[in-house]
């Protein structure tokens, strides 16, 4: 019996150290496999990390000049459009502030403002003769509407090439706006379309004087939309 106990007891302990050994030999495994896995990702692991600053303008970057979702809260669909117009106006995306203020109209939100800033918007796409339609009409609609007239003389002289109506139309529009808000720049631009008519009259002009195209831009975009929803 002794003997038999002591065979047990033999074998229990040979049985224990096989499994101690084995559970050795399987973590001394996991360890060395775990490793090699680990440096076999290093390079990919080892990245720079990216400053908050950084990833927020690169997030944000796609979405630039994009209208907020609050924008056009509460309002009908026509000032929705004529808002995102404006909206784009500003941001001098002229694409999209056509579409806009095409919407607009088309749903019923139509007066001389919103002809006038699709006009701008137009004429900063070049396309002059549709610039002029929509100045036009602003000018059918409301005649007493003088940023649709003044921007006349500019389109004509720069765009449509056409100094003396340029004249016509400055001229017309300081006779109508004598206090208006641009009647300095009207007399500016005036004079000078003035001298342009009469040096092509003349024949080949020695000195140019005709005005400077950007200055007459920048004048115009630096005029807000002048339609706000209702």
């Amino acid at each position: 019996m002794e003997k038999s106990l002591t065979r047990a007891a033999s074998v229990t302990q040979s049985a224990s150290s096989t499994w101690l050994a084995f559970t050795v030999i399987g973590l001394c495994g996991g360890l060395i496999g775990a490793t090699a896995t680990y440096l076999v990702l290093l390079p990919k692991l080892s990245v720079t990390p990216i400053a908050a600053g950084s990833l927020a303008k690169t997030a944000a970057d796609p979405l630039a000049h994009l209208p907020p979702p609050e924008l056009t809260a509460g309002q009908s669909p026509a000032q929705a459009e004529r808002t995102l117009g404006n909206f784009y106006y500003d941001h001098q995306n002229w694409p999209a502030a056509i579409r806009s203020y095409q919407s607009a109209i088309k749903q019923g939100s139509d007066d001389a403002d919103i002809r006038t800033d699709l006009g701008n918007a137009y004429r900063f796409s070049q396309r002059p003769d549709d610039a002029l339609v929509q100045y036009q009409l602003a000018q059918q609609m409301n005649p007493a509407h003088e940023f649709s007239l003044f921007n006349q003389g500019g389109l004509y002289l720069e765009d449509l090439h056409q100094p003396q109506k340029a004249v016509t139309a400055w001229r017309e529009y300081l006779r109508r706006f004598p206090t208006g808000q641009n009647t300095a720049s009207a007399q500016q631009w005036l004079a000078q379309a003035e001298s342009v008519l009469a040096e092509s009259l003349a024949g080949p002009r020695a000195n140019s004087t005709t005005p400077n195209k950007a200055d007459l831009d920048k004048l115009l975009r630096l005029l807000p939309p002048s339609s706000q929803p209702k």
